[in-house]
């Protein structure tokens, strides 16, 4: 070997030392920066010389630069993320809908149903006094704007879910049309053989991104482009991506892929609870308060038509035949016309004034006390109301009390679920940011090691350039 081959060798040598405290640096500098990646210089021997007396090395040559990464614990963190955002957000929305109803509480409606039930009650025992009257008019009217209250705030939360949803699609368009940009930079880049690490880390960030909206799929090609899949469905296949778009309304929305229906209307994920909520969760409690206001309306008029008061027979609706049954002043205490939680309110007799109010059921017996007794009855009254999912009777409170508590334990089951796998999630990005993040304990130790190499070959280099200059001292 001569004097140039050695130097070159040494040359290489300091190339590569070069290039490996450059990237240990740039580590580093980096060590904060959500979503980076750790890099590493792959070194590999230069092609050696053959000669008769055998194969002699020509030193190092970087071979690449490439970034660490375990593609298992990306799935694994991705798979986590998109399940503990699906069951936070099902947690918050049904947390909202537990604390709409506000119970237990004074001001809620278990207790304003039960001093309803009880005025009447405090009528019974003074069937005569129009204080009375005037209590059961007020307990009636907090009833129906209790009921009204619950309904516009469950408005509420649908408008600030959809709002949240198609924020959620937007969002997703974006990544995945951002995605399928870097697959085409990365493409271009690493057509030379080399690895375009800083775009392959903003392509997972960008992947990463999606899967706290919707659970994701990852392929990997050659070529360096990835596919993303969501629910079954290709939504990024290189350079091409496909759009989402919300259709419809709340309780039958709609979700599309290019177009066309997409095959999972509950992809998983944030925004599949969204979906859940907004096609489920918020109308199936809207349901119950409606059939909670019918049952109210229909169990109070059917009594009080049957009762008399002497402003209910001055209306002339009246009919006290009894073979024309039912007999009664027919004055009904709610709107028969308003039988949702949205429209309930006080018919406009009882409205106007409280003596439209009966508490008995014979005509021109003032001290009759049977309707005001029956409509107590009615908080126990178990042939009230069907249970919800059944076909067996139940009251109005009971029911009243079944839908909080199961809108109660959903919320706690979901918030219990996103604790869980929000830890699971966590512990997953741990592990991950074992393999790829930075240490920049271990990066310092590397970086000293590459520059006692560094200065080795430096020597070296001297060296030789020392024995050149010996060997022209030789010449006469």
């Amino acid at each position: 070997m001569s004097l140039n081959s050695i130097m070159g060798t040494a040359t290489l040598a300091l190339q590569a030392q070069q290039t490996a405290m450059e990237t240990a640096a740039n580590n580093i500098a980096n060590a904060n920066v959500p979503g980076y990646s750790r890099q590493v210089v792959n070194l590999e021997p230069n092609t050696p010389l053959y000669t008769p007396q055998g194969a002699i090395g020509t030193g190092v040559i970087v071979q690449d630069i490439s970034r660490v990464r375990d593609t298992m614990l990306d799935t694994n963190f991705r798979a986590q993320t998109a399940t503990a955002g699906g069951y936070s957000t099902q947690s918050g929305i049904l947390n909202s809908i537990s604390q709409v109803f506000g119970e237990p509480s004074d001001t809620g409606l278990s207790n304003t149903l039960s001093q309803f039930y009880s005025s009447w009650g405090d009528l019974a025992n003074n069937p005569n006094s129009a204080a009375a009257q005037s209590v059961v008019q007020q307990r009636g009217a907090a009833v129906a704007s209790t009921l009204n209250q619950f309904s516009a705030n469950l408005d509420q939360i649908a408008s600030s879910t959809l709002d949240a949803t198609t924020l959620q699609v937007n969002q997703i368009n974006q990544y995945t049309s951002q995605i399928a940009s870097i697959n085409k930079q990365i493409v271009a880049a690493e057509s030379n053989g080399t690895t375009a690490n800083d775009l392959r880390d903003m392509r997972d960030n960008a992947i990463d991104a999606l899967s706290k909206i919707v659970p994701v799929r990852v392929i990997n090609h050659d070529n360096g482009s990835d596919t993303v899949y969501v629910a079954g469905a290709t939504v990024v296949d290189g350079s091409d991506s496909k759009n989402f778009t919300l259709q419809g309304a709340g309780g039958s929305l709609v979700l599309q892929l290019s177009g066309r229906n997409f095959a999972a209307q509950s992809p998983g994920g944030s925004l599949g609870a969204n979906l859940d909520a907004l096609n489920k969760d918020i109308p199936n409690a809207k349901s119950q308060l409606d059939t909670l206001a019918a049952g109210i309306v229909k169990s109070v008029n059917a009594i009080h038509a049957t009762g008399w008061t002497a402003a209910g027979d001055a209306l002339g609706g009246s009919n006290w035949n009894p073979a024309t049954p039912p007999t009664g002043s027919n004055v009904n205490f709610f709107d028969p016309t308003k039988l949702t939680a949205a429209s309930i309110s006080l018919s406009t007799q009882v409205a106007s004034s409280a003596s439209y109010i009966a508490a008995g059921d014979t005509q021109g017996a003032t001290g009759n006390n049977n309707v005001a007794n029956k409509m107590a009855a009615l908080a126990d009254d178990t042939t009230t109301m069907t249970k919800y999912g059944s076909t067996d009777t139940t009251s109005v409170m009971e029911y009243y009390r079944d839908l909080v508590t199961r809108v109660g334990l959903a919320a706690s089951d979901a918030t219990t679920s996103s604790t869980v796998y929000s830890t699971l999630a966590q512990q997953a990005d741990t592990q991950r940011q074992s393999v790829s993040g930075v240490s920049t304990d271990q990066e310092l130790i590397s970086l000293t090691k590459n520059q006692q190499a560094y200065a080795a070959a430096a020597k070296v280099i001297t060296t030789a350039n020392s024995m050149s200059q010996t060997l022209l001292d030789m010449i006469p």
